[in-house]
């Protein structure tokens, strides 16, 4: 009798990812550029406690911190939180730790707001994940994510994948198909038992100057994690047809980055 097939644990899948792009992660122009932009919107007052779920290396929790706010980040990758304490080093009121979003080490009500950067599209459950932060937050706390729209960075990742097609290998890339709209932000804050929700849609100006701005952000990221599986002959080749191709575009390209900003309050 056939063996059932093993049960895939995504938490760690997850881990070992971003654990791989760690080092390279604040080089993601347009991940750089969103990040500051969700910062913007998210209103925090001094001495107030907050978590940011999915923190990475930290952009988000320190810009918060820097206001006064008492911010824990957490994230999944241990190597993602070793730069952010690094970054942290002397700033008053930024702490990280290594943890899943979805399973939080943290007492009920224990924060007024929770935040989340372009991550929430990553976790298996994102309705037991926001249920999750419900739980840690005060009533009346509020829970801030955000996620792209559709048609984040235009053509640009289809040339891509179309160029690593020829090599037999699948691109990396965030599963952003899964919150691409409005209604969907509102359903998933909603169906976790979140009220007064607003949900925004802005497109953020997002302009790369050349090819080879393109590739450092192909090269930093997920896209390019196939890249690092191919000896150094192969890689090479790759990089040189895929910037012969993007020289035939205008440059500098200004490229859509539509990013969606939920919120919800927990009642109470």
């Amino acid at each position: 009798m056939a063996s059932d097939p093993p049960v895939r644990n995504f938490s760690l899948e997850n881990a070992a990812v971003f654990g791989r792009v760690a080092g390279t992660y604040d080089q993601l122009g347009f991940l750089s550029l969103a990040a500051r932009f969700f910062t913007r919107q998210v209103v925090v007052q001094p001495g107030e406690r907050v978590l940011d779920v999915g923190t990475g290396t930290g952009v988000v929790a320190l810009a918060l911190a820097r206001t006064g706010a008492r911010v824990t980040g957490v994230d999944i990758a241990p190597e993602m939180i070793a730069l952010a304490r690094h970054k942290a080093h002397g700033l008053a009121g930024a702490d990280f730790q290594v943890a899943d979003g979805t399973a939080l080490p943290f007492e009920d009500g224990h924060f007024d707001v929770v935040v989340c950067a372009a991550g929430l599209f990553f976790m298996p459950d994102m309705g037991a994940a926001l249920q999750e932060w419900r739980r840690v937050l005060k009533p009346g706390g509020r829970a801030v994510f955000s996620s792209f729209g559709r048609g984040l960075m235009g053509a640009l990742p289809g040339l891509w994948r179309e160029e690593l097609s020829t090599e037999g290998v699948k691109p990396g890339s965030p599963p952003l198909g899964r919150i691409p709209t409005l209604v969907a932000a509102r359903e998933l804050l909603e169906q976790a038992g979140f009220g007064q929700v607003q949900v925004d849609l802005t497109e953020v100006p997002y302009v790369l100057g050349s090819v080879q701005e393109r590739w450092a952000d192909i090269a930093a990221g997920l896209e390019g994690l196939p890249l690092r599986d191919l000896t150094l002959r192969r890689r090479a080749e790759v990089e040189a047809r895929h910037l012969e191709r993007l020289r035939t575009l205008p440059w500098p390209m200004q490229v859509p980055l539509p990013v969606i900003v939920a919120s919800g309050v927990k009642p109470g």
